[in-house]
């Protein structure tokens, strides 16, 4: 069984016959560190899965880089302002390392929905896991202070912190490197 379809099952288990289906329709593909997997203004028509590797969606703004989320191996992600509405996507997402990425097509992910319920109950749990995250990450930035946000990316990716460099840190952050550099010569 291939990564892609365990982290479906992970989700949601899904029936036989929505497993085969979905075994024929999704696609893999390698990036190179630094290599753009969805850009900024594009329409995203991908559901992505990370194979190996560990990619950001980040975006720029007055010559600041803002990075809103890291997703690692086993882990599903899309841009959610351009892949549910068909709009072109106001961030970029980016592999930080050489990356796997399998992806299905939006056409095909649409399909899986209305031929298969259990397709349908995953693509539900992924939605809502991504709105929660969303919620979350926007409730750190208004109620946390910077060494509060710092103490939370420790505890979701301080796992990774070898893998993330300061620059991305403190764009997740929405702080410069400087203070970054403060916050954890306290520590």
């Amino acid at each position: 069984m291939s990564l892609f379809i365990k982290g479906v099952n992970s989700l949601f288990p899904l029936s036989e016959e929505a497993s085969a289906e979905l075994s024929d329709c999704f696609q893999t593909r390698d990036y190179k560190k630094g290599e753009v997997i969805h850009a900024h203004g594009r329409i995203c028509k991908c559901l992505f899965f990370v194979e190996e590797g560990l990619v950001k969606h980040n975006y720029y703004h007055k010559d600041n880089q803002y990075v809103l989320r890291f997703f690692e191996e086993e882990d599903f992600f899309i841009a959610t302002d351009s892949f549910f509405n068909n709009l072109p996507a106001e961030y970029s997402t980016i592999a930080i390392e050489d990356t796997r990425i399998s992806y299905l097509e939006y056409e095909d992910f649409e399909r899986l929905c209305q031929t298969y319920h259990s397709f349908e109950s995953f693509a539900r749990r992924f939605v809502s896991m991504v709105a929660y995250t969303a919620i979350s990450n926007l409730k750190n930035l208004l109620y946390l202070d910077a060494t509060e946000r710092y103490a939370r990316f420790i505890e979701e990716y301080g796992h990774l912190q070898q893998r993330i460099s300061l620059g991305d840190t403190a764009g997740f952050l929405g702080i410069s490197q400087v203070s970054l550099s403060r916050i954890r010569s306290r520590k």
